[in-house]
């Protein structure tokens, strides 16, 4: 037996397990998480063998014997700091993968905006239809053996729904906070959105490890997001977990005719990360957007995966990704873009641009473009460098430390993509945590 097929059993002797510890009621949610760890079964763990996954092994995500994560006390204080200024939002919070009543502060949605437990939403007659049709859609046919696993594992999944032509003024707040320190754990979460026609809504993801906490632990987050006709879903990921935290994180997206979806996603910390992005076009003049800036330092992995499916015509893309990585980090972008035969008039546009600090640090940029069709306005770039040395020392002859003026470049270089970031207050926490990232 290789060591990869071992550990695939190590999380079937851990679902096991959870099964026969739990001492909650039977519920239909559970027979989607039973489909989902048999269909991981079937499904192999990616090596670097594969072309998708040629510059991150997940050896190391692998190696450690997992449990489940639990709920555990954090100071309600602590939340504060991980909150935007001024942000005013309907904030919900897990900690170790698991809901905290004690620490969300629930804020008046609009009528018509519904964030439910998943388990709720299935028992409801409004919603359980809709909800089981994503449920089927995630894991029929399923290929990616995390999502797979994520569905297994996620026992406090969230439904979000916004009723037609209802606009929701105040953002979405999902807050994760990791807070182990001992024993590896594994935190699950799904996240499904649906805004149907008309409607527009925000939600942002924040993602970070509690202070105090160093232990080693894997968060598998998945998000399912249905943009129906002329609606606009804005989704935000703030992610700076610990230096023992792994993360994989997949977002897939469908949108209809006339509908913007856009991703916002800023990653500075994690041992490994890997986020998978995918948006499939199912109608005409549709936007999509995707806005990425990484930091990685020390022994950092970062790996930005994203995929846009033109399959009809009259559509746009825009992806602007960012970069920066130094000491012994490394960082990987690989966004592809598909044109198919049927798609003119497709409009797509794609920037990756990183900075590498030090001799040790390495990136891989592999931009793709398929165009099966002949009538398009294509592009894509990607660029690899380090710091103009010229405009190192006009910032010093300015008065500038040689480490000021290094910062001050490497500031403006990703701003950029801040600029990108339409809601202020969260605009201005990704900038603040940015800039706590050049202070480490």
């Amino acid at each position: 037996m290789s060591c990869l097929m071992e550990e695939k059993q190590k999380f079937r002797n851990l679902f096991d397990k959870t099964e026969a510890d739990s001492k909650q009621p039977a519920h239909p949610l559970d027979e989607y998480r039973q489909r989902a760890i048999d269909r991981a079964g079937q499904l192999d763990f990616p090596t670097r063998r594969w072309e998708e996954w040629k510059y991150t092994s997940v050896n190391r995500l692998l190696q450690p014997d997992y449990e489940i994560g639990q709920l555990v006390d954090v100071d309600p204080k602590v939340v504060n700091t991980f909150m935007p200024e001024g942000l005013d939002a309907h904030l919900i919070v897990f900690v170790n993968g698991r809901y905290s009543e004690q620490l969300s502060r629930a804020k008046e949605l609009p009528a018509g905006m519904t964030v439910m437990p998943l388990q709720e939403a299935m028992d409801s007659d409004r919603f359980g239809t809709i909800a089981r049709e994503q449920l089927d859609h995630i894991i029929d046919g399923q290929e990616h053996i995390f999502t797979a696993l994520n569905m297994a594992f996620s026992q406090h999944s969230l439904f979000l729904h916004s009723d037609k032509n209802v606009v929701c003024e105040k953002p979405i707040y999902i807050l994760h906070l990791s807070a182990n320190e001992e024993t590896p754990v594994l935190n699950s979460h799904m996240n499904i959105a649906v805004a149907e026609t008309g409607s527009q809504f925000a939600y942002i993801e924040g993602q970070f490890e509690a202070p105090g906490a160093a232990g080693t632990y894997f968060n598998n987050i998945f998000n399912r997001v249905v943009v129906k006709a002329n609606a606009h879903v804005h989704h935000y990921c703030l992610q700076q977990e610990g230096e023992n935290g792994f993360l994989i994180n997949k977002v897939d997206a469908e949108q209809d005719r006339d509908s913007t979806f856009s991703n916002y996603t800023v990653d500075l910390g994690g041992r490994l990360v890997r986020n998978n992005l995918d948006t499939l076009h199912k109608g005409s003049n549709l936007t999509t957007n995707y806005y990425g800036i990484y930091f990685g330092k020390e022994k950092q992995h970062i790996d930005n995966h994203t995929f846009i499916d033109h399959a009809v015509p009259h559509c746009q893309s825009n992806e602007m990704y960012k970069g920066i990585v130094t000491d012994r980090a490394t960082g990987v972008f690989n966004g592809k873009v598909m044109v198919r035969k049927d798609a003119q008039k497709t409009n797509a546009f794609q920037q990756s641009s990183s900075l590498v600090l030090s001799n040790k640090a390495q990136m891989d940029s592999k931009p793709q473009l398929e165009i099966f069709a002949d009538d398009v306005k294509c592009s894509h770039g990607a660029t690899i460098g380090q710091l103009d040395e010229t405009a190192v020392f006009y910032l010093r002859s300015r008065g500038l430390s040689d480490e000021q003026a290094r910062a001050m470049l490497q500031h403006a270089f990703i701003a950029e993509v801040l600029d990108y970031f339409p809601h202020d207050s969260v605009r201005d926490y990704a900038e603040t945590l940015i800039n706590q990232k050049f202070e480490q």
